[in-house]
């Protein structure tokens, strides 16, 4: 599998496609944590009943995301793709790669959310693997990476699900 993961990012470093990349820049910034924290804030704040609950489970989900992800990271240490990649002071395990925290936050949300409004899973869920391509197509992380966040996504939101 791990010749398979260097295979398919070693693929996509090797192109040179300028509107690719640009537009998976984009998707990808629809999984970031700092999009979400204001978006989960805002919930708490504004919204109330279901939309209330909602928020609060997509909260759990996030911070049991961050229980398992962070550790995980560190007791694995696997370095992204693309050498240049850059983390904050802030949040230094985003040095490491497996699993991919976009991909969890992605399908976490994809799943609650769709459970609670099943008219919108379908979107949701394309959306997911559009940002889960995403990371893979920019040299963020490899194919298991991706793979790992959304399967840890897949338990984390099942748990958030039946707590509130």
């Amino acid at each position: 599998m791990i010749a398979l993961d260097r295979k398919i990012s070693e693929y996509f470093l090797s192109q040179d496609n300028l509107w690719g990349m640009r537009l998976f820049q984009a998707v990808s910034h629809l999984g970031a944590g700092v999009l979400w924290l204001c978006v989960y804030a805002l919930g708490l704040i504004f919204f109330q009943n279901d939309a209330h609950r909602l928020v609060l489970t997509l909260v759990i989900a996030e911070l049991m995301g961050l229980v398992v992800i962070i550790p995980l990271r560190y007791c694995i240490r696997r370095n992204r793709p693309s050498a240049n990649y850059k983390c904050s002071r802030i949040t230094p395990w985003n040095r490491y790669s497996f699993p991919s925290h976009h991909a969890f936050r992605a399908f976490s949300i994809a799943i609650i959310v769709g459970v609670r409004h099943p008219g919108a899973f379908p979107y949701l869920i394309c959306a997911a693997l559009a940002i889960g391509f995403s990371r893979i197509y920019l040299s963020k992380h490899y194919l298991t990476d991706v793979l790992a966040g959304t399967l840890l996504a897949v338990g984390v939101a099942s748990a958030s699900l039946r707590m509130v």
